[in-house]
């Protein structure tokens, strides 16, 4: 699990202190034209005018900077759909025999290990470590597990409590690894068990490798469920979403850092595995996840240009987007690889909504969860902010941590480089229009750029400028067709008439009665 930022003078509390906690976690990026939503009628004195800004030229290509993300459509990667792949998902038993002083116990298999985790039923251990063979045969060093907290936002009444597990780890074509688990400084485990995840062999794994090694650490392209091969009959939980991201979680997944490109989409599908049929999560918990090599994976399902809400950082779930790290940053630094994929893509979402990486956003505890706060109690954060400044955890790890800073400074130069007239016009109505609710994205007929706020749109195109459109007249004009209908594009601000408000567009005007609330006109 993944976090960033803790408060000054907050103690945090380590993995051990956390295994009591319960399980669950963890959805990049096409962007798609906003959808049109209700409005409220216009009223004196109205939307203040929205501004003719001047017209920008477009973006320059793809691959010409690291990520334009106002401009930029983030492409899925060339390749095909996969089949998709069904993990298999299995405990495995203790091999029989004597344990050492710590209760440490073994677990071989003729075949490899790939993805195993630690699970429980009851009281949970105070700590779980593993460690596996190297490639002749000796046992490496151990690995503290932390446990994979329950990332849903507070439970119903009728929730069934889920099993205890830990973070998954990649052991890859190992066939042996020792447990060990205390509580209370006394040896149980006997009371877990090994589970292990074979995530199959993807028709598109040797591919995403090649492109994770040789595409270079900022290209914006990712690999979708489809393509890494998400067998989509497992996921149980469907997407939902709400009315805008206003930050950015940053999370590590824990496991190993001890993995090559062609493995990464086979981390993926293991932990997709693990969440959804083993610790019950319905779905991977994250957003995104970022490999090593700067290679983007969506996450969960539901569209990476909307507001999904995820499982990722519990009671703070609906208003975040989660991005993991993949690999364990607890001492091991992200790679640069690593932080400028994740720098283009928090960059794309943030700035896309208009937010920056150190605006100091308020987020209300739903409860559950690793949640540090209760259900009501509201804290502030950074836009960009990791788990552990919301949660229980030491997400995303010592060293991720430490970066987050130069993140937030790196995000911000890529935003600022990309500030469109959307932005420019949203910024002087933003107390009428409210917040975004959907990345700013391409119009439908490719000319301009829209974005949809809570009530009303910005559309921009280079002949006529950015306006907003509100009301019972974005109403009709959107029923009409929006920009592709025969009045065209916004060419002004919605002003004052006698009995009404009119706006005009490239091919006609349309007028709203105050009297009668209808909307006339047309070309």
């Amino acid at each position: 699990m993944a976090g960033s930022g803790a408060p000054t003078g907050r103690v945090r509390r380590t993995a051990r202190a956390r295994m009591g906690t319960v399980a669950l976690t963890t959805a990049a990026v096409l962007l798609l034209p906003a959808p049109a939503v209700a409005q409220p009628a216009p009223t004196d004195p109205g939307v203040p005018a929205g501004p003719v800004v001047p017209a920008v030229p477009d973006a320059a290509p793809l691959g010409v900077r690291q990520l334009d993300p106002a401009h930029a459509v983030m492409p899925p990667a060339a390749l095909p759909p996969a089949s998709p792949v069904t993990a298999g998902v299995s405990s495995v038993g203790f091999t029989p025999g004597a344990r050492d002083a710590s209760g440490a116990r073994e677990v071989r298999e003729a075949r490899p290990l790939r993805l195993v985790a630690v699970t429980w039923t009851g009281a949970a251990p105070d700590a779980v470590a593993v460690r596996s063979t190297d490639a002749a045969g000796q046992w490496g060093t151990w690995t503290d597990l932390d446990p994979a907290g329950s990332e849903k936002d507070a439970p119903t009444p009728d929730t069934v409590p889920a099993a205890g597990g830990t973070d998954p780890i990649w052991v890859g074509e190992r066939t042996a690894v020792q447990v060990r688990a205390l509580r209370a400084g006394v040896p149980v485990t006997d009371e877990v068990q090994v589970v292990r995840i074979d995530p199959g062999i993807g028709s598109n794994d040797q591919a995403i490798g090649a492109l994770g090694a040789a595409r270079g650490p900022a290209a914006p392209k990712y690999v979708t469920r489809s393509q890494w091969g998400a067998d989509e009959s497992k996921a149980t939980w469907g997407p939902e979403t709400t009315p805008t991201v206003r930050a950015v979680t940053i999370h590590h997944t824990s496991e190993s850092n001890d993995y090559g490109p062609a493995d990464s989409p086979a981390i993926v599908r293991a932990i997709f595995a693990y969440h959804t049929q083993k610790q019950g999560w319905g779905d991977i918990g994250y957003n995104a996840l970022v490999d090593k090599y700067g290679t983007i994976f969506e996450g969960r399902a539901g569209g990476m240009d909307k507001a999904v809400v995820a499982a990722h950082a519990g009671g703070f779930n609906r208003e975040t987007w989660g991005i993991a790290m993949m690999g364990n940053y607890m001492t091991e630094a992200p790679t640069p690889a690593a932080l400028n994929s994740v720098a283009s893509l928090a960059a794309w979402k943030l700035g896309g909504l208009y937010r920056d990486p150190r605006e100091q956003v308020q987020l209300t505890s739903a409860g559950g969860g690793t949640s540090r706060f209760p259900k009501g109690q509201s804290t502030t954060v950074p836009a960009l902010f990791a788990h552990r400044d919301v949660g229980n955890t030491s997400c995303p790890g010592d060293s991720a941590y430490a970066q987050l800073d130069p993140l937030r400074d790196q995000v911000q130069r890529l935003i600022a480089e990309s500030a469109t007239d959307v932005r420019t016009a949203w910024s002087a109505q933003r107390a009428s229009l409210g917040e975004p609710t959907r990345v700013e994205s391409p119009t439908a007929d490719g000319s301009g750029r829209i974005t949809t706020f809570e009530h009303g749109t910005v559309i921009w195109s280079p002949r006529t400028g950015a306006w907003s459109v509100t009301g019972a007249i974005a109403d009709h004009w959107r029923g009409a067709g929006a920009e592709g209908s025969p009045l065209g594009y916004p060419t002004g601000a919605e002003h004052d008439v006698p009995g009404g408000r009119a706006q005009s567009f490239e091919h006609g005007a349309l007028t709203w009665d105050r009297a009668s609330g209808a909307v006339r006109g047309g070309v």
